[in-house]
């Protein structure tokens, strides 16, 4: 998954990222600043689960 104009932490002390591999039926927790206000997408970079939706919008006002 791919969040545009931020980067995350992993976990409580991980490395800052704006992609991560998440496999099927399994979750991950991260931690961003929401200090880029504006509307950003969240997406998966395999081209065939974006076709079919696997694609979200973040989006947030300062």
């Amino acid at each position: 998954m791919h969040l545009h104009g931020h980067t995350y932490q992993l976990g409580a002390g991980g490395p800052r990222k704006d992609t991560s591999i998440v496999l099927p039926k399994e979750k991950l927790s991260v931690c961003f600043d929401a200090d880029n206000p504006g509307q950003w997408m969240l997406h998966c970079h395999n081209a065939y689960h974006g076709e079919v939706g696997m694609m979200a919008l973040v989006a947030y006002q300062a």
